[in-house]
């Protein structure tokens, strides 16, 4: 009797044990995801990310002057509170600068870090400027005409005699031009600091001249499979304190005769700061060193480098995220956005598609109900994986049924470019480009050394769009119209997005529904209890547009429901106070 009492004894003592683990949770370290940051100013940056189970947050931080630099990390901030959900303020930063930053949520069992970079907002203009080397469709525009059939060897020349201090360049191409090449060295005999990051392909004799007057050039020498497909200029970053004459230079051309004439290419220019450090930090990547030589035991290319920059920037008001291959995944930022921006229509122009996981995403939006419409480079449409059989509906494996707008242009030299507008043709949505150097293929995502630039602005997006439309009906396409009215789709599935988030006070809900059907609009606070209700009656198919004021609410994550018939989505908003 008394030892069927013991092992009784030890089963209860066992299975309480294992009861009280299970119910307390807390016998795993938090483990963080979602780590990002916004609400960028000259002097602040707001951090936030999750944790599965509640933890304390802790940040520490540092602007490291180089890639090079020994982290030591000098600030830090503390929060004990144990939550699921973290917001935490960083304050008293310098405009324009580097962060290299760790996060660190720890309960009772252990702890969990992450890290990242941010940069702060400059003092800049922000200024941005983009040319077109080919005809340009006017009639579409909103207000601005785009700058079209522009010289791209004038401008090129331009902008090196108009730098005082430095130009940092990259490229895969540099021939024809000894007016480039002048213009180069007369800013190294005036003192400039020059530096070049070449593909691995022969010099030219350009490159040739380059060096026999001192301008140090290096060539990409890791993994010749892929190549150094960079494109980008920056002028005037270092050696100037002046934030309001540092300029980057970006887009798809390369620096030769087809290139600027019979190859249609595009250029964007902006001046920014903070724009420029992110971009010189990925070039020091490449050159081994922040000094003016390079440092060949240090060099990074292709899947050698890491993600060592900040993607988010503020420049002057306005959104700009910046990846760079293959180290920034930006086939998974491209998806993202194609998945989750566009309100009506994406439109593309591009010399090589055949990344599936971007045409993936087309064809979800396309069958979503979004318009899907691009022009091709004609010579490219042909390769083994293509995408332009399949979204053009002809016979071949996943064809798209219904096939989407897209055609190949047809007229002499490339489509070179290489951007992705989004609700480019409607008064509503997301005025979303994406540009710079990155093709939609595999080597730019595993190998090619590339730079992807996304600007969240109206004003650039209607520029492109007046090149867009002109290619597009070059290649046979039909007007798509200032404002899409003549075959705006709407969408078959709901869509619901706030913009901004995270927000301070205000952010405007947009939904948007197919067909007549009772509508309910509910936010709800973490606890699940209901903040406000927007909307509860029947709506006729349209977007609708709804502020949602967060003056007397707490900092924190609101979920924003929606329910139309049967159907619903809910979608998180980040409150910051």
């Amino acid at each position: 009797m008394k030892k069927s009492i013991y092992i009784l004894a030890i089963l209860l003592i066992t299975n309480c044990t294992l009861l009280t683990d299970r119910c307390i949770g807390q016998i795993n370290a938090p483990t963080i995801s979602n780590l990002t940051y916004d609400s960028i100013t000259q002097t602040g940056v707001c951090l936030f990310w999750s944790t599965d189970i509640p933890a304390d947050a802790k940040i520490k931080w540092m602007a490291p002057d180089s890639n090079y630099q020994a982290l030591i990390y000098t600030d830090s901030s503390y929060n004990a509170a144990q939550l699921t959900n973290h917001i935490v303020h960083i304050r008293n930063l310098r405009p324009a600068t580097i962060y290299k930053y760790n996060v660190i949520s720890q309960n009772q069992a252990g702890s969990s870090l992450d890290s990242g970079y941010f940069v702060t907002k400059s003092l800049s203009t922000g200024t941005v400027q983009a040319y077109f080397n080919h005809s340009v469709d006017i009639t579409v525009n909103t207000g601005e005409l785009a700058n079209g059939n522009q010289n791209f060897e004038h401008l090129f020349v331009k902008q090196i005699d108009s730098a005082r201090y430095s130009i940092d360049i990259t490229l895969w191409g540099f021939s024809y031009y000894t007016s480039i090449s002048d213009a180069l060295i007369k800013a190294k005999n005036r003192g400039l600091k020059i530096r070049f990051i070449y593909n691995h392909t022969a010099y030219t004799p350009l490159l040739d001249t380059l060096l026999a007057h001192g301008i140090p050039v290096l060539r990409r020498s890791y993994d010749t499979t892929y190549s150094m497909h960079n494109k980008f200029w920056i002028f005037d970053y270092r050696y100037n304190s002046n934030p309001n004459i540092k300029y980057l230079w970006t887009g798809s051309a390369n620096v030769s005769h087809p290139q600027f004439h019979s190859d249609k290419n595009n250029i964007i220019l902006i001046q920014d700061e903070s724009l420029c450090a992110v971009y010189t930090r990925e070039f020091e990547e490449m050159w081994g060193s922040h000094t003016d030589i390079y440092n060949t035991q240090r060099t990074r290319f292709g899947a050698q480098k890491t993600d060592n920059t900040p993607h988010i920037l503020n420049v002057a008001g306005r959104r700009m995220e910046v990846y760079f291959a293959p180290s920034d995944k930006v086939s998974v930022f491209l998806k993202n956005l194609i998945l989750t921006k566009p309100i009506h229509s994406l439109f593309f122009c591009m010399l090589k598609f055949e990344l599936p996981v971007v045409e993936d995403a087309l064809k979800t939006a396309f069958n979503n109900g979004r318009q899907v419409k691009g022009v091709f480079d004609l010579a490219n449409s042909t390769l083994p994986n293509s995408a332009y059989p399949r979204m053009k509906g002809q016979t071949v494996p996943n064809t798209w049924n219904p096939h989407a707008d897209v055609f190949c242009d047809t007229l002499s030299g490339l489509i070179h470019h290489k951007y992705l507008l989004i609700d480019a043709n409607t008064k509503e949505g997301n005025k979303i480009l994406s540009t710079g150097s990155y093709n939609w293929e595999v080597p730019a995502d595993t190998g090619n050394d590339e730079n992807s630039l996304t600007l969240f602005d109206a004003r650039i997006n209607n520029l492109y769009f007046q090149e867009f439309h002109q290619r597009y009906i070059e290649s046979g396409g039909e007007s798509i119209g200032i404002n899409g009215t003549s075959d705006e789709v709407i969408p078959k599935s709901l869509l619901i997005e706030n913009y901004p988030n995270p927000f301070h006070q205000i952010t405007t809900i947009i939904f948007r529904i197919a067909e007549t059907n009772r509508v309910s609009l509910e936010v709800y606070d973490m606890t699940g209890c209901k903040v406000v209700t927007f909307e509860n009656q029947v709506l006729n198919p349209a977007t609708y547009q709804l502020q949602f004021d967060g003056t007397f609410l707490t900092s924190g994550l609101y979920f924003c429901k929606i329910t139309v018939g049967d159907y619903s989505e809910t979608i998180k908003m980040m409150l910051v106070k």
